[in-house]
């Protein structure tokens, strides 16, 4: 099965290849923006709960004859009698692996539940309020649970059978799942081996014969009287579904059924073409959905829903007509632009429509200037990022939807600028999960959850500690530098010294420093183990572990020292090259190896090398930023991602072509950090925004907006040149400190109220003004 999805794979590649070819030729840019306002405020800081439920009542319940049967819809239902509606009743529910709930036939939950963890042999359980669902008399709860299974995947570890648990416990209230509940597999999902994902997914294709549905199972009418009893596997906190732990992240946000941009074409549309027709629909940007149709037909039609996504790996729907008029929505979520409907000869097309779901985090931060290439790049990066968010971080939602770090570190600092602080949480619970991974070797996995596979990259694993103390400088949250200090280091240590002063070569299971060839590795690690170090440093500094401070700094010194033997009159080099890497240079930047005096040399590498893929791209950007040539930076940008700007789609691609791999790469996004922390030139001065540095390039366009959400509330500025002078306009949160750059001739706005004019601060304030 796995060679079949490796040769489908390889098929599309080249269909995209030649597609690629064929389309070529210079392309005239379409704008692209989101369509959102920035909220008046902001959700406070907040920190995931990591203590475990020990006191379940409720025990774990599912059928006897399929608990361990893969790919399975079991249908839950309990009816459940109250004298009187009380005012909150907290039901806390979990299952392996999804669930929706249903109370009185209203959906109160669509797709509960996140993939199992923090560790390999746990849960999460959800938390809500029922009470307001719930009415005097009878009641009836029902959930429909999807199980995946227990084989390879990349993004879930499950528990190696299904389950259920429900427990709502009040004053004289008692809803809790065990052997009085009734349950039924729903026999119209198929398990078919016909349209199979990917192996790195768990999910699997959707292959529902509605001449087999149950009807309208979760009406409150509906009889389940010849309904087996559930059978118990245990109470809560029980092997083997393990401890359970909060969610910690929210609810997915539903944004209700839509229609298509086209859907209006396809209203009560017969298809009379003898071999079916396929029917694409679209979306105004790739967002997470679930496919919905309406349709009149006869029995055993079969139609084929999928996305511009399918064969690269992505899930897919087949759906059996029963006879008559009847509506379908598929539960297992996708990700495009295009959806195509194949649809059977003399079937007709009542409607066709779309439910967009996705991470619950709203979109806070913006940024635009005078030049539209720059704006639409925002845009996309904002887009790529959320639609590669829902249980976790993920590299692409399509093909993986896994939780690789080096993605998630660059995604964290992305929504640092455009996500609200809700989007942290989901940071927070992939670090907790990284730890849960660790044992006795002290190794920090670049891949958890995963299954029946072992993923450890190094120079991942360091640009992810280089990550963590970034998330302290922006949210000041010391507790999180002291949660992930001693795996910081302890990883360190795996490193050893040569006799040439430059670290021994870690392989992991993996060699990976980035995609595409002519990479550096000696420069590369040796460098991303000196920024890891210093980094670790800093955290030493800040938590008071002076007693590890004197190992850091020896071993700086030692690469240090190993360091200069790669320094020629091109830049730095190994002798793994030929030429100068643009990653490794930009790394010795970045992380402090290179000294101002090198600057020049490694401009010249930077601004006429490109080995970087997009991921590393971000780091290159950062090193020219340092460096101040951020019009080199703007250069870049605008030269390398020309292709994805001028493509007609919403979302960055994993490579600089897009044939290669995926439509949707969030590490893809770095710009977005560049023009808001840089360009814009908002960042943090003191750790969590206690002080904030506001330094715009002035230079690089005639205007410019930029709002950055921030622990201490929004940041926003603005500037346009009016004649010889610039009008800024700053609003900044209260008790907020800040440094500000201004041209000459400068007027600015604090807050509303004039600040500074004609080299003159006009009273007393927070900001302290220097002219650049």
């Amino acid at each position: 099965m796995e060679f079949l999805q490796q040769i489908i794979s390889y098929l599309a590649i080249a269909a995209a290849f030649l597609s690629s070819i064929f389309s070529w030729g210079p392309k005239e840019m379409k704008p692209f923006a989101n369509d959102y306002e920035i909220p008046e405020s902001i959700p406070e800081y907040s920190v995931i709960p990591t203590e475990e439920k020990a006191d379940w009542t409720a025990k774990w319940i599912w059928d006897e004859e399929n608990l361990t049967k893969t790919n399975t819809w079991m249908c839950l239902s309990k009816k459940v009698t109250l004298e009187k509606v009380p005012d909150e009743l907290t039901a806390h529910i979990s299952a392996d692996s999804k669930y929706w709930l249903y109370i009185n036939g209203e959906n109160i939950v669509f797709e509960g539940g996140v993939k199992r963890g923090p560790d390999e042999n746990s849960g999460y359980y959800d938390s809500m309020d029922i009470a307001p669902y719930l009415k005097a008399g009878e009641n009836t709860v029902c959930a429909l649970v999807w199980y995946w299974g227990d084989e390879t995947s990349y993004s879930y570890h499950g528990s190696g059978q299904g389950g259920f648990i429900f427990e709502a416990t009040g004053e004289d209230i008692s809803i809790v799942s065990d052997n009085s509940w009734k349950v039924k597999r729903n026999p119209a999902y198929i398990d078919s081996a016909l349209y199979p994902p990917n192996y790195r997914l768990p999910e699997y294709s959707i292959y529902f014969d509605a001449r087999k549905d149950m009807g309208d199972w979760t009406d409150a009418d509906f009889d389940t009287s010849d309904w087996e009893n559930a059978t118990e596997y245990g109470l809560g906190g029980e092997a083997p579904y393990g401890k359970l732990y909060p969610r910690g992240i929210p609810l997915l946000k539903d944004y209700g059924l839509k229609a298509y941009e086209n859907s209006d074409e396809y209203e009560n549309y017969t298809v009379k073409n003898l071999l079916g027709e396929k029917i694409t629909v679209d979306v105004p940007y790739n967002a997470q959905l679930t496919a919905y149709l309406k349709v009149i037909a006869p029995a055993g039609k079969k139609i084929r829903i999928t996305t511009e996504n399918t064969l690269s790996g992505a899930v897919s729907t087949t759906y059996i007509t029963k006879e008559g008029e009847q509506e379908f929505e598929s539960l297992g979520w996708v990700n495009g632009e295009h959806i195509t409907y194949d649809i059977p000869y003399g079937v007709t097309v009542v409607s066709l429509m779309y439910r967009e779901t996705g991470y619950n985090s709203e979109f806070s931060g913006y940024f635009s200037c005078d030049d539209e290439f720059m704006n639409s790049l925002w845009q996309k990066s904002l887009r790529t990022l959320y639609v590669t968010m829902r249980d976790n971080f993920m590299d692409c939602p399509d093909r993986e939807r896994a939780q690789w770090w080096g993605d998630v570190t660059n995604e964290m600092i992305m929504t640092m600028y455009s996500m609200d602080s809700n989007s942290y949480l989901l940071y927070q619970k992939g670090v907790e999960a990284m730890l849960s991974h660790t044992d006795e070797s002290n190794v920090l996995q670049t891949v958890v959850p995963i299954d029946g596979d072992y993923f450890e990259l190094p120079v991942q694993q360091l640009a992810g500690i280089v990550g963590f103390l970034t998330y302290y400088e922006y949210t000041g949250d010391i507790a999180f530098i002291e949660k992930v200090y001693d795996a910081s280091l302890n990883y360190l240590k795996l490193w050893e010294m040569g006799d040439n002063n430059l670290v021994i070569h870690r392989s992991g299971s993996w060699d990976w420093p980035d995609w595409g060839d002519k990479a550096d590795m000696t420069a590369i690690e040796n460098a991303w183990v000196y920024y890891a170090l210093s980094s670790t440093e800093t955290m030493a500094q800040l938590i008071g572990r002076d007693e590890d401070i004197p190992f850091i700094t020896e071993r700086k010194a030692l690469i240090a020292e190993g360091y200069k033997s790669l320094w020629t009159e091109s830049g730095y080099k190994s002798k793994d090259v030929r030429k100068p890497d643009d990653r490794a240079n930009a790394l010795a930047v970045l992380s402090g190896l290179a000294d101002e005096a090198q600057y020049e040399t490694i401009l010249n590498v930077l601004t006429t090398t490109q080995n970087s893929s997009p991921y590393m791209e971000y780091y290159v950007l950062e090193a020219l930023c340092k460096m101040g040539d951020y019009e080199a930076a703007r250069d870049r940008i605008k030269d390398r991602y020309e292709d994805m700007v001028t493509e007609d789609y919403s979302t960055l691609w994993e490579f600089w072509n897009s044939w290669q791999g995926t439509m949707n790469h969030a590490w893809s996004g770095g710009p977005l950090v560049i023009m808001s922390k840089h360009f814009a030139g908002i960042s943090p001065l003191e750790a969590g925004y206690e002080a904030v540095k506001i330094d715009p390039q002035y230079t690089m366009s005639d205007s410019m907006s930029c709002t950055v959400p921030t622990v201490k509330g929004l940041i926003t500025l603005s500037y346009e040149k009016v004649g010889g002078e610039y009008i800024i306009n700053l609003t900044i949160p209260q008790g907020v400190n800040a440094v500000m750059s201004v041209p000459e001739n400068a007027v600015v706005t604090v807050n509303s109220s004039l600040y500074y004019q004609g080299g003159y601060v006009s009273g007393a304030g927070a900001v302290e003004i220097t002219v650049k």
